[in-house]
């Protein structure tokens, strides 16, 4: 009988993490929802700019990013298009906000269509989502990635471009 139910236990946990890994990334504890507004230049200000080069190479499109009540850790959530597929991306952040830094703890990405890999538009974003600095003002948050194409989008000497999000409101 024990043999019975550890051999069922095993199984429910293979499936659970069979489901996982092909899904979003959560995040426990959301608390805050915001939506992504623009790309933009400087201080986070909400003057939108040009779509980055890399970005518009996998028409990547950011959704959403949430946050915990402690406002250290962040989920973002986005699609691109790869190989005519599209493919779904999420990211956990963890931020230091004595530092103004944030940075890519885990990230997923993945496509319902069989045998996809979604590699290349990920390593795109994990990329642009990896280790920067961040501004954060009256409902309205941006994180300054370093992307191609920002000296086109933000002007010369630019080498980071803000993804601009705006508080929808509490989950």
């Amino acid at each position: 009988m024990k043999k019975i139910i550890l051999a069922s236990v095993f199984a429910a946990l293979s499936l659970t993490t069979a489901i996982a890994n092909d899904g979003d990334l959560t995040l426990p504890g959301e608390r805050w929802a915001t939506k992504f507004t623009a790309f933009v230049c400087g201080d986070g200000n909400v003057q939108a700019t040009a779509v980055p080069t890399d970005f518009a190479a996998y028409n990547i499109q950011i959704s959403t990013m949430t946050t915990d009540y402690s406002l250290d850790n962040y989920l973002v959530k986005a699609t691109f298009q790869e190989n005519n597929v599209t493919c779904n991306y999420s990211a956990i952040l963890l931020a230091d906000n004595a530092a103004w830094t944030i940075k890519l703890v885990d990230s997923r990405a993945y496509s319902t269509v069989d045998g996809s890999v979604c590699a290349a538009g990920k390593a795109v974003l994990d990329s642009a989502l990896a280790d920067n600095k961040y501004a954060y003002l009256h409902g309205r948050a941006a994180i300054f990635a370093p992307v191609a194409g920002a000296e086109a989008s933000c002007g010369a000497g630019a080498s980071v471009v803000g993804l601009h999000f705006q508080v929808t409101g509490k989950l």
